[in-house]
């Protein structure tokens, strides 16, 4: 048996999912970068490269979906991704 967790917009919204795609560049370099390579593994930070390109589309390109369809484990790991850069 398989779990999802469907979110609508404003549940999508309250992630403040804007907030990796505005932070993203500030990864590359400096104290972020190391922040960042110690609370990711590399497998992590290729969801996190992931997810970005995502948020970037809801973001810029198409706006936020309606509703969104996650596992449970993503989503704790894009809340994850989330507070990590809301507080960097």
């Amino acid at each position: 048996m398989k779990l999802a967790v469907e979110l609508n917009s404003a549940e999508i919204n309250a992630l403040q999912y804007p907030v990796v795609v505005e932070m993203w560049d500030k990864a590359k370099s400096g104290r972020i970068r190391r922040a960042f390579l110690e609370e990711f593994s590399p497998s992590e930070r290729q969801k996190a490269a992931y997810w970005y390109k995502k948020f970037y589309r809801w973001y810029l390109v198409k706006g936020t979906p309606e509703t969104a369809v996650f596992k449970p484990e993503t989503l704790h790991f894009v809340k994850r991704l989330c507070n990590f850069f809301g507080t960097v």
